[in-house]
């Protein structure tokens, strides 16, 4: 399993922006890509790509789409044109990735007594 923190750093390795090699990246980038996150995973449910149950916490899997999503996303914050046709592939590849028994609203939340 892969962290928020993980899949930020993923995504700003993407955009070239992670800090180097042996260096962190700028705490205003992290958290402009933390910032996003919660609303694009949002859309990708409402749109039926991708079901997060947990938004900090992610399978191995799944972290290189949604990195290149975010990209995407970020990019004219970071000075760089959208790549749309990455875009459609990333969720492209999230959709195949998905459970073939998933159905939209199935997961419910456990109520305790």
């Amino acid at each position: 399993m892969k962290t928020r923190q993980d899949l930020i750093l993923a995504t700003l390795k993407l955009l070239q922006a992670d800090g180097g090699i042996g260096q962190s990246p700028a705490p205003e980038n992290v958290q402009d890509i933390d910032g996003i996150i919660d609303g694009k995973l949002e859309e990708l449910n409402d749109r039926e790509i991708y079901g997060a149950n947990d938004p900090n916490e992610f399978e191995d899997k799944f972290i290189n789409p949604l990195a290149t999503i975010l990209a995407n996303e970020a990019a004219p914050t970071f000075g760089q044109p959208r790549n749309e046709a990455s875009n459609l592939a990333a969720e492209s590849t999230l959709r195949q990735l998905r459970n073939s028994t998933y159905v939209r609203g199935s997961v419910l939340p456990v109520e305790y007594f």
